[in-house]
């Protein structure tokens, strides 16, 4: 009754969404009425088993030549969604290349009917099926529910009631030329989840005319190549963590909030280009390199802390931090002759001290006095390079590299700054020693301004960054000629002529004798602080 109501409509192509696999007393009039059609496509599907279910022989049959047949198959992913279509399954095309087939070849045999040239896929689909027989095609899904303010893109649908058809309750005049699907729309029967219905199933029909829209507009979603797929995620990964090292934290954790909505807009702008790219690996690398990048900065601050941390303020080390790139090179910190100023600095009549003490005293005692100095070379940016029995050596521009002479200056007067508190402080700790019975503490200080190479020395199992040359020769020297300094001197601190040119207008000092410097010929003068 449905074909010969839509005969005189006289539609291109209609296409049955049911499998009519079991015999009826009405199908030899079913048969005949596709035999006046000669426009009707018939569904074959499969038990899920690999046995294809055929048109019924009653229907087959009596009909042979005047119907095509199209395959209903339909593969989700494994979310249940369905998002690809297989156009060829063995020898049967797809229920909507069939319905294309049809369409083509009855607007081809009417007059007047106009016949718009299929896009260049769509051509080959109809022309050279084994090529699709490989892999499926993306679909692009618009909006499959008839809407009167559909937009752009999405399926022109009418649908109408089986029984309003049968009973002229509908103008069929649109119908002319068109192509119809005959199926079921109860949910329940032949649900079918899509990109935009996750939740609530859509029928399987419109699956079949998203086919069709997508051959009929070559809408079909493309995906790049494989390798270009990896080559963007790579690129993606690549560029992501060489822009997250170039920039503090917090312009890296604006750029990670900044790069998914930047990604997911060019992703949807490709998309309405019918270019289907990549989100989650992306997204994913992005994430892998921003934690990589981390894994490895916080192995580098490992490294460099395990080094320095003791041995500076904690403001020297973020600095130190900040320039990881020109001090660290495979982990470790990279040799450099630095122009420093170097601090030495000596208990006097330690021998007799102890000796006198016994160990579970001596060291507690020696100890607290590290900890009073140490903070005063390290309150004036110095560096400990190392405690020598009961002297302590320190570094004033290291390790980041000074090569101006503001910079040069600065670390003397540092140095000299240092030195001075040191005196300051060790009276008020010779009173905490004096209280706990304990013996007091003279010291002698050596400074000098010169060349020194840093850089890290030992084996494998054990590494120290210290600093060498003649430069640390000559402090030491310094701070041993302080024990013959007169005792009226108002601080046992000695400076040699590169330091005193550096502090000179900034701390008085008076010359107190000279010294034979190795490598030249002339003796050069020993200075000692007289005021602060």
């Amino acid at each position: 009754n449905l074909l010969n109501t839509l005969l005189p409509v006289q539609p291109a192509a209609i296409g049955f969404d049911l499998i009519l696999t079991e015999a009826t007393t009405e199908d030899g009039i079913f048969a005949e009425s596709i035999g006046l059609s000669g426009n009707v496509v018939l569904a074959v599907g499969s038990d899920g088993a690999g046995q294809t279910l055929d048109i019924s022989p009653t229907i087959a049959e009596p009909a042979a030549g005047a119907f095509l047949l199209g395959h209903v198959k339909t593969t989700a992913n494994a979310d249940g969604i369905s998002r690809q279509v297989w156009l060829y399954e063995g020898q049967f095309p797809s229920l909507g290349v069939a319905l294309l087939k049809m369409y083509q070849t009855n607007l081809a045999n009417t007059l007047g009917a106009e016949v718009s040239p299929l896009p260049a896929l769509t051509s080959t689909v109809l022309e050279a099926p084994q090529q699709f027989n490989q892999a499926p095609l993306w679909l692009n899904w618009p909006d499959p529910r008839p809407t009167p303010t559909a937009g752009e893109g999405a399926v022109a649908l009418t649908v109408l009631s089986f029984a309003d058809v049968l009973e002229s309750r509908v103008d069929l005049t649109p119908l002319q030329n068109k192509i119809i699907l005959v199926g079921v729309t109860a949910v329940g029967i032949d649900p079918l989840r899509t990109p935009l219905e996750t939740k609530i199933p859509t029928s399987g029909v419109y699956f079949h005319a998203v086919v069709l829209d997508n051959l009929l507009g070559d809408r079909f979603l493309r995906r790049w190549p494989t390798w270009g797929e990896v080559g963007l995620v790579i690129g993606f990964g690549l560029a992501t963590g060489l822009g997250l090292s170039r920039v503090g934290l917090p312009w890296r954790l604006g750029l990670l909030l900044g790069i998914v909505p930047l990604w997911l807009m060019m992703a949807y702008g490709a998309l309405l280009n019918q270019v289907w790219l990549p989100i989650g690996a992306p997204m994913g690398t992005c994430l892998i390199s921003a934690l990589g990048l981390q894994f490895v900065e916080q192995r580098e601050r490992r490294s460099l802390m395990d080094l320095l941390a003791l041995n500076t303020s904690r403001e020297m080390a973020d600095l130190m931090w900040h320039h990881k790139a020109a001090l660290l090179e495979n982990g470790q910190i990279q040799p450099q002759e630095l122009t420093t100023t170097v601090l030495f600095v000596d208990i006097r009549s330690f021998t007799q001290i102890s000796e006198s003490l016994p160990s579970t005293i001596l060291l507690p005692w020696l100890n607290r006095y590290f900890e009073v100095m140490t903070d005063c070379i390290m309150a004036t940016g110095g560096v400990v390079d190392k405690y020598i029995g009961d002297a302590i050596m320190a570094v004033f521009g290291a390790p980041l590299p000074h090569t101006q002479p503001g910079e040069i200056q600065q670390d003397a007067i540092a140095a000299v700054r240092a030195g001075l508190a040191m005196y300051q402080r060790l009276q008020p700790l010779n009173n905490e020693f004096a209280a706990a019975g304990l013996p007091e503490i003279r010291f002698g200080i050596g400074i000098h301004t010169g060349r020194v190479i840093a850089g890290t020395v030992g084996s494998r199992q054990r590494l120290s960054y210290s600093f060498f040359g003649d430069t640390v020769n000559v402090a030491a020297r310094l701070q041993d000629m302080t024990k013959t300094l007169a005792t009226d001197l108002p601080y046992p601190i000695l400076v040699s002529e590169a330091t005193h040119q550096q502090i000179a207008g900034v701390y008085p000092c008076r010359q107190v004798g000279e010294l034979q410097l190795r490598g030249r010929t002339t003796l050069s003068q020993i200075y000692t602080v007289e005021g602060s």
